[in-house]
C-alpha cells in the first residue's frame, strides 16, 4: 500500500440490492486447518511474518516524510515526498518485492490474527501493483486537491513549530517547494506524452488557486499578508525567542519565500496556462486508450468489489428509485404535492431552507455533535477519548474546498481530530442536510472510525493508516441512517435531509458509471441530476466535475454502505437476542481499515465466536 495521505435501518430489501454486490476474492482464513505443523514450524512462520509487518511498516512511513508529518513525527521534518518517477518505480519494485515476502510464508501455520494482517498486506500491495501501469492516468491538479493547494494548507496546519529546528525545518521545506514543483509538472508532461490531459475546467480553477498563491507579503507589496508569512509569524512567536533569533528566522523565509517559492508557483501558473490549450473533452476515462482498463481497476479498488459498471450503473438506478419512495412518503408533512415540486422548492427556497449566516451553523452543529455524544453508548461500547474540534476553513483554500470535510488526529494526539465546515459554502447544501452531514464527517462517522483504529492494540501500524475507500466511505454513510436509530432527525426535514444525502450517494453510481464507462459528457450527467435530486445547476456541475476527476471513487460510499447493512443483518439473523449492537460496532472498528471481503469473513468468524 503506497502511503496514503438497529432495525429500521434494516428494512431496506438488502438481499435485493446486493443480489450482485460479490466482494473481491481473497486468500482464504479457515478455522481448521488441513495441515497439522510443528510448534517449531508455527512459530517460524508467525515470526516471519511479524518481521515482514515490522518491516513493511517502516518502509511505509519512511518513503513519505509527508506521512509522518501528518502522523505528528518529525524524522524528516524538512522534506517532502519524492514524486520523481525514478522514486516510484523504486517502490514499485520493492512493493513487488514485499508481495514475494508476504506469498512465501506459510499461511496456513499462522494465527487467525495473523492471517488476517497478511491478506490486509497482500491485498493492499495487489491493488498498488496492479495500478502502477495506469500512474498516468490521473490529474494530480484538478479543482479539487493537488500539491498547488496541498503545499500550504500543508505548512499551516500540518507543519507544527515547537523549537528553532522545527522553523528551520519550515524554511527548508519552503525552499523545496521548488523541487517538489518541478517534479510535479514532470508528472503532468508524462500523462500528456501518453495522451491524458485534463478536461478545460481542471485548469482553470488550478489556475485560479496556484496564482492566490503568489499574492501577499512579501511575494508582493500588497498590506494583506501570505497565508505562510502569517502562519510562521504566530508560530514562532510561541517560541518566546530573542528579537535578533526571530528576526534572522523571518528574514529567511522572506528569502526562502521569494526565491524558490514564487518561482515555483509562477513556473506551475505558466505551464497550466500553456496546457490549457491542448484540454481533454468533457467526459469520462472512456476517452483514452487505456481508459476503460483502468476504470474496471479504479472501481475494483475503490468498491474492493468485483462489481462491474454495468452492475454498478444499475444498483444506482434501483437505489434512486427506492429513496424517491421514501421520500414520497415524506410529502404530507413536508407539504408538497409532488416529488418533483418538493425538489423545485428545495432548490429554489433559499430564504426559508439555507443558512443565512455562519454562527446559526456552527452552533447548531455544536448542538448536533454535543447530542450526539450523549447517545453514543447506545451503540458503541469502548469508546476511545481523543478530542475533535469544529473550525472553519481557512479563507485562502474556501474556493477549492467542500462544503465541509475531516481530518484525522496525529499519533501524538496533539493535533486533534478536526472538522472543517466552508462557511463560505453555506448556500451550497440546504441547513437540514447538514445534520446528516455532520454525523458522516464526525459522529458517529469519520472521526469515531479513526479514533478506534487509532487506539486499537491488536493492529500493525500498516493497517491503523491503511486507506478502502468502500470501507471508510461506506462507513460514514452507515453512520448518518445509524445516527437516526441513535436519536437524530427529529422533525420531517431532517429526515427529508438525511434521504437526500444517500440519495446524492446513490446518483453518483448512476453518473459515475454514466460519465467514465457508457460515455456520457457533462451535460448528460446534468440532466440525469436534476431530474432526481433537488440541487442546483451550480451544485451538480460541481459535483459532476469531481465524478470526472476522481473516477471511482464516488462509487464507494453506497456499496460499502450496502455492504455493512447486509454484514450487520447477517449477524443479527444468526445470533438473534443474542447480538449486542455496540459489541459489534467495537469490533468491526477496532479491527481498522479492510477490504470488504475481509470485514465480511471477521465478523462471520465474529457471530461463531458470540455464539459459543
Amino acid at each position: 500500500m503506497t502511503p496514503k495521505f438497529v432495525k429500521c435501518a434494516l428494512s431496506i430489501a438488502i438481499a435485493g440490492i446486493l443480489g450482485g454486490c460479490q466482494t473481491m476474492d481473497t486468500q482464504p482464513t479457515t478455522a481448521a486447518q488441513q495441515q497439522t505443523f510443528s510448534e517449531q514450524q508455527v512459530e517460524a512462520a508467525e515470526t516471519q511474518a511479524q518481521e515482514l509487518f515490522d518491516k513493511y511498516s517502516q518502509w511505509e512511513i519512511e518513503s513519505s516524510p509527508m506521512a509522518q508529518s501528518y502522523r505528528g513525527l518529525k524524522e524528516q521534518y524538512d522534506q517532502w515526498d519524492d514524486l520523481s518517477e525514478e522514486f516510484r518505480t523504486k517502490l514499485h519494485q520493492e512493493q513487488k518485492a514485499f508481495l514475494q515476502q508476504a506469498n512465501a510464508i506459510q499461511y496456513d501455520a499462522l494465527s487467525p490474527e495473523t492471517q488476517l494482517t497478511l491478506d490486509v498486506l497482500i491485498y493492499g500491495l495487489r491493488q498498488d501493483i496492479d495500478s502502477f501501469a495506469y500512474r498516468h492516468m490521473n490529474f494530480p491538479v484538478n479543482q479539487m486537491f493537488g500539491l498547488h493547494t496541498q503545499i500550504p494548507t500543508f505548512m499551516a496546519n500540518i507543519h507544527q513549530i515547537s523549537s528553532i529546528e522545527d522553523a528551520r525545518d519550515y524554511i527548508t521545506r519552503i525552499k523545496g517547494v521548488s523541487t517538489l514543483m518541478n517534479q510535479l509538472i514532470a508528472q503532468m508532461k508524462d500523462s500528456e506524452s501518453k495522451g491524458v490531459r485534463p478536461p478545460e475546467f481542471v485548469f482553470d480553477a488550478a489556475i485560479a488557486a496556484s496564482e492566490n498563491q503568489l499574492k501577499g507579503y512579501p511575494l508582493d507589496n500588497s498590506k494583506v499578508h501570505h497565508i505562510l508569512w502569517t502562519d510562521f509569524m504566530s508560530k514562532i512567536k510561541k517560541l518566546d525567542l530573542y528579537q535578533s533569533s526571530s528576526k534572522v528566522l523571518e528574514d529567511d523565509l522572506k528569502s526562502a519565500m521569494r526565491k524558490h517559492y514564487r518561482p515555483a508557483y509562477k513556473k506551475l501558473v505558466n505551464y497550466l496556462i500553456q496546457s490549457k490549450a491542448y484540454s481533454a473533452k468533457d467526459t469520462g476515462l472512456h476517452q483514452y486508450k487505456d481508459g476503460p482498463a483502468f476504470y474496471e481497476l479504479a472501481l475494483n479498488n475503490n468498491t474492493t468489489t468485483n462489481l462491474s459498471a454495468d452492475e454498478i450503473h444499475e444498483l444506482g438506478l434501483k437505489e434512486v428509485a427506492r429513496l424517491k419512495n421514501e421520500i414520497k412518503a415524506l410529502l404530507p408533512k413536508l407539504g408538497q404535492p409532488s416529488v418533483e415540486a418538493l425538489f423545485e422548492y428545495t432548490r429554489t427556497n433559499k430564504q426559508d431552507l439555507y443558512y443565512l449566516n455562519s454562527d446559526e451553523a456552527m452552533a447548531d452543529t455544536h448542538a448536533q455533535i454535543k447530542a450526539m455524544n450523549q447517545w453514543l453508548p447506545k451503540a458503541f461500547e469502548g469508546i476511545p477519548n481523543i478530542p475533535m474540534e469544529v473550525r472553519p476553513v481557512e479563507a485562502y483554500r474556501e474556493a477549492s474546498s467542500p462544503v465541509a470535510f475531516y481530518n484525522s488526529p496525529s499519533d501524538d494526539g496533539k493535533r486533534p481530530g478536526i472538522y472543517y465546515m466552508n462557511l463560505s459554502k453555506l448556500n451550497d447544501m440546504p441547513k437540514f442536510q447538514f445534520e446528516a452531514l455532520t454525523y458522516h464527517e464526525t459522529i458517529p462517522g469519520h472521526h469515531l472510525q479513526a479514533i478506534y483504529a487509532l487506539s486499537s492494540k491488536s493492529i500493525p501500524d500498516f493497517r491503523r493508516y491503511s486507506f478502502f475507500t468502500a470501507y471508510a466511505e461506506g462507513w460514514a454513510l452507515y453512520a448518518e441512517t445509524l445516527s437516526k436509530e441513535m436519536g437524530g432527525y427529529k422533525t420531517a426535514w431532517t429526515e427529508y435531509g438525511r434521504l437526500l444525502m444517500e440519495l446524492w450517494r446513490a446518483n453518483r453510481l448512476v453518473l459515475d458509471t454514466g460519465l467514465h464507462h457508457k460515455g456520457w459528457d457533462i451535460d448528460q450527467a446534468l440532466e440525469f441530476r436534476m431530474k432526481n435530486s433537488p440541487f442546483t445547476e451550480a451544485d451538480s456541475l460541481n459535483a459532476i466535475k469531481r465524478y470526472i476527476v476522481m473516477p471511482g471513487q464516488a462509487t464507494s460510499y453506497k456499496v460499502g454502505q450496502l455492504k455493512l447493512l447486509e454484514i450487520r443483518k447477517n449477524a443479527q439473523d444468526k445470533l438473534g437476542s443474542q447480538f449486542h449492537l455496540g459489541r459489534f460496532h467495537q469490533f468491526i472498528l477496532n479491527l481498522g481499515p479492510l477490504p470488504l471481503s475481509l470485514l465480511e469473513q471477521q465478523v462471520d468468524q465474529w457471530v461463531q465466536g458470540q455464539k459459543a
